[in-house]
């Protein structure tokens, strides 16, 4: 039999940590989201004023923006070239440089960026980020559910809109392919195939239509892909392919053999971490592995079973976020699903217990917390201990479900 609205309301009451009722998440949030939007405020006036203490905005953005200037001014081949993309890198902001290492797929999108100027360029990309993300899953309204507010304070959201990263258009085609796969499969395998202009956060989703037998969505992801990829190679041709591939090639070795590296300090994975702490490079992949396999087998696994599909996305979602060696803080806008899919599958059933609360509230945070070791070197990544509990917490959930089945 179903658990009864009141059995529920009963089961949260009684459950439910004292210091994370939903009015109160409702408080936190409101002043967390101004507190955040205060800081941006000031970041922005002082930009736009051109102090000289203030770091750029959009700082990221402005290697998107430069690739667009020169494919539309120069050549696409243009962008990988490290003095002529530096060049206009240094006309946005001095002494801040960053290269071009995107397939093609992502300049196909990126190619009318420079049609703008700088400053509403970078507007409009994060206004159309921020508007997919929150229009991909909007939150219920159900009791347990995560209030709006919660979802628009989410630090993730925030931090990518700083940097001007493109975390929040993957996060939203991610969102897409989990939320619309049992209502659209079509459409769902659509948005996954769309995730190739960034394709090492795509590749469990093939994995996961298959072991869930959702073979419309895997056709229209493999159809989408191809064509995604076809059409760059028709508009920009196949050196530009030849030439990311070397480029991403050149990207990798230069961070994987610079263990003290800014990027190094941004990456929130098990890999980064052990190289930081002086393991090698065989070492920290192998433990890497060692980790990122298991967690795959049990998403995989849990994608097999009858298990309630707000756990499975979750699962899905967090996997992703732990398999990648080469990962930034700002890519944590993802963290957003399995929070909200995690809050939704609370209505259901039981509450959880108070470490689940005490992790999710972690996991909420960890965007913004993860941008400290940039800043302060002596301090870890904390994702890679938040990202396996978060794990964990959403396989307990299953196993408990399924030993107490509503």
């Amino acid at each position: 039999m179903p658990i009864a609205d009141v059995e529920i309301d009963e089961a949260v009451a009684q459950r439910e940590p004292s210091w994370l009722g939903r009015k109160r998440i409702v408080v936190y949030s409101a002043v967390f989201l101004l507190c955040q939007l205060f800081v941006l405020a000031i970041w922005a006036v002082r930009w736009m004023l051109h102090d000289t203490g203030a770091a750029p905005m959009g700082v990221d953005f402005r290697v998107f923006w430069s690739a667009s200037y020169l494919s539309l001014h120069d050549s696409p081949l243009a962008a990988f070239d490290l003095s002529r993309i530096g060049d206009v890198e240094d006309s946005l902001f001095p002494d801040h440089y960053a290269p071009w290492v995107y397939p093609p797929t992502f300049q196909l999108l990126i190619y009318p960026l420079a049609l703008l100027p700088y400053a509403l360029s970078y507007a409009s990309f994060c206004a159309v980020g921020i508007a997919c993300l929150l229009w991909a899953f909007p939150p219920t309204g159900r009791r347990g559910s995560l209030p709006w507010i919660a979802v628009v304070a989410f630090p993730g959201i925030w931090v990518a809109t700083a940097h001007g990263q493109n975390s929040l258009l993957t996060a939203a085609l991610a969102a897409g392919a989990l939320g619309l796969l049992e209502r659209r499969p079509w459409l769902a395998g659509v948005c996954a195939g769309m995730l190739m202009f960034k394709p090492q956060l795509a590749v469990l989703f093939p994995l996961l239509f298959f072991c869930a037998r959702h073979f419309r969505a895997l056709a229209a992801m493999a159809v989408t892909a191809t064509l995604f990829i076809v059409v760059s190679t028709l508009v920009f041709g196949i050196p530009l392919w030849i030439k990311s591939f070397e480029a991403a090639s050149w990207f990798n070795t230069t961070i994987v053999n610079d263990a003290a590296s800014g990027v190094m300090r941004a990456t929130p994975s098990i890999f980064a971490t052990l190289r930081r702490l002086g393991a090698s490079v065989p070492v920290a992949y192998a433990v890497h592995a060692a980790i990122a396999i298991p967690v795959v087998l049990a998403t995989l696994w849990l994608w097999t079973r009858s298990a309630p599909f707000e756990v499975k996305a979750a699962a899905a979602v967090i996997a992703t976020l732990l398999i990648q060696p080469y990962l930034l803080y700002y890519d944590l806008a993802w963290l957003l699903l399995p929070i909200v899919y995690l809050c939704d599958d609370r209505t259901t059933r039981n509450a959880w217990t108070r470490p689940d609360g005490a992790i999710l509230c972690l996991a909420w945070c960890l965007p913004l917390a993860s941008v400290l070791p940039t800043y302060f070197p002596a301090i870890l990544q904390p994702g890679v201990l938040v990202l396996p509990a978060l794990f964990i917490v959403t396989i307990a959930t299953n196993c408990r479900k399924a030993s107490h089945p509503a």
